[in-house]
């Protein structure tokens, strides 16, 4: 599952700044799954602009934490009111740099409607998701074909042993066999076609298969 981090701020002695509520409401709405940097009332500047004991964005041991867990890809989506919710000097640069070392793209929500970036969000996360389920499905054809086992929708007459490794003889199979007969017999495709009631295409898979056919029973016999 995408996860978010919501990074919430406003300025010190600013009223007209967006208030915290709204921003929390706001933001940490936008995800099913969303870990919240909140910091408050903060000035918003690093130590790149300001001569400060304490106190400051890269003094925060926690902002140092989320800005290392951007970088080590354990977001997917940065997510604030606007880029100055985030940070007010060349820090904001660093911050940026580690969301895409860590492949985190950024998105500030201020001035859109909150239901249009909802849905909006919500399709990149399935999109996401999905590319995400069609590479593991992937990785895992390249790991059976590795190691020689069977990938795929079973063909006409077989089925996946208990092990889902190999195709072995299934219900069918006893089809399989009449078709390797018939056409030992000397009979047509169609002949054949309409002597098991299968379609000739089908017939035609199986025959071009017939070596396939006979090792995968052999495997299911020992």
């Amino acid at each position: 599952m995408s996860r978010a981090l919501a990074w919430i701020r406003k300025s010190k002695g600013d009223e007209s700044d967006v208030g915290l509520e709204e921003q929390r409401d706001l933001v940490a709405a936008l995800a099913d799954e969303v870990e919240t940097l909140d910091l408050g009332v903060h000035t918003g500047f690093s130590t790149m602009t300001r001569d400060d004991p304490s106190g400051l964005l890269d003094q925060n041991q926690t902002v140092k934490d989320r800005v290392e867990a951007l970088r080590e890809g354990s977001f997917d989506y940065l997510v604030a009111l606007d880029d100055r919710r985030i940070c007010r000097d060349e820090y904001f640069s660093v911050i940026q740099y580690a969301a895409r070392q860590g492949d985190a793209e950024i998105v500030y929500v201020g001035d859109v409607n909150e239901d249009d970036l909802t849905f909006d969000l919500k399709r990149r996360i399935e999109r996401d998701t999905k590319e995400e389920e069609i590479e593991k499905s992937r990785r895992a054809v390249r790991r059976r074909i590795e190691d020689r086992y069977d990938h795929g929708r079973p063909r006409f007459g077989m089925t996946y042993d208990d092990a889902g490794q190999y195709q072995v003889p299934g219900e069918e199979f006893d089809t399989v066999m009449e078709i390797f007969q018939l056409d030992n017999a000397g009979k047509s495709r169609r002949e054949i076609a309409d002597a098991v009631d299968i379609p000739v295409a089908t017939i035609q898979n199986v025959l071009d298969r017939r070596e396939w056919y006979i090792n995968r029973e052999q495997i299911a016999e020992s």
